[in-house]
Parts: C-alpha cells; sequence; structure tokens
C-alpha cells in the first residue's frame, strides 16, 4: 500500500511541475514580441510615425514588460514551490504558526517580484519603441501615413 500512496504522491508532484514548467516554456522568449502582443491584446490600431512604423509608448512599454516578467516569475514560484514541497515537513509547529510564516513569507515575495520587475522594465526600456508595421502581427489594424496618402493621391490625381 505504501508503493502506491508514493505512486500517486510522486505522480502529483510532477504534474504540478510539469504544468508550471509548460508555462515557464510558453511565456520565456522573444520579449520583444510579446510586448507587442501584451500591448496590442487580441486587436488594436497602431498608431503611424509618418514613415509606416509603430509608435510604442515608453510608459506603456514598461507596463507590458512587467506584467510579462511578473508572469515568469509567478510560473518559477510554482514550479520551485512544488519542488520543495517533497522536503517540506512543518513538524511540531502550530498551524496557525505555520499560516502565519506562510502569509508573510508569501507577501515578501510578492512584493520583491513587483519591485524588481518594475525596476527591470525601468532599466530595459528608456523610450518609446518603434516598430516597422511590417513587424507587427496581421491581427493590428494599420493607420495610413502621410506618405502613403501623398502616394495615394499622386498615384490617383497624377494619371
Amino acid at each position: 500500500m505504501d508503493l502506491i500512496a508514493l505512486i500517486v504522491y510522486v505522480s502529483a508532484l510532477a504534474f504540478q511541475i510539469a504544468g508550471a514548467v509548460l508555462l515557464i516554456i510558453k511565456y520565456w522568449g522573444n520579449t520583444e514580441q510579446r510586448v507587442i502582443n501584451v500591448y496590442y491584446p487580441g486587436t488594436g490600431i497602431a498608431s503611424n510615425d509618418g514613415d509606416d512604423n509603430a509608435i510604442l509608448e515608453v510608459n506603456r512599454v514598461r507596463e507590458c514588460v512587467a506584467e510579462i516578467y511578473g508572469n515568469r516569475m509567478a510560473f518559477i514560484y510554482i514550479a520551485v514551490g512544488y519542488a520543495l514541497s517533497i522536503f517540506g515537513n512543518k513538524g511540531t509547529f502550530d498551524n496557525v504558526v505555520v499560516l502565519a510564516m506562510v502569509t508573510v513569507l508569501a507577501v515578501i515575495f510578492i512584493v520583491l517580484e513587483i519591485l524588481l520587475a518594475k525596476a527591470l522594465a525601468k532599466k530595459l526600456y528608456k523610450e518609446d519603441i518603434i516598430i516597422s508595421y511590417n513587424d507587427l502581427p496581421d491581427y493590428i489594424d494599420r493607420t495610413l501615413s502621410e506618405k502613403a496618402i501623398d502616394r495615394m493621391f499622386s498615384d490617383t490625381f497624377d494619371e
């Protein structure tokens, strides 16, 4: 009977860690592309700098980057927490004391993550990002640049 309990315990932890690692893998990668996806969630209209480039405003970019790094850290916290639970044993400590300790430590981890993500976003992104319309995903609508409008008029009326 102990072998079945061990298999269930190991399987439960393995599923949890695998899920967390899969989320980490999904959220890792090209941060700039992730910024665009968060900046324009599902749809949006890209601004135009006059040369068929979208301008991503630095303050909004920083918010997006902080969110991305925050999600990444959350998944890492989950994976590490599940892995450490293998070694966990509260011993004879009272449940209320353990709950209080967990709550305080969790709040510290959350505050540290938020502060670190914001500081990192501020350090890495100091100005607006200019992205060519060609590099934007297809679901993002674009506005015409002055050059494109001038070309349309010249093509139409200069014939």
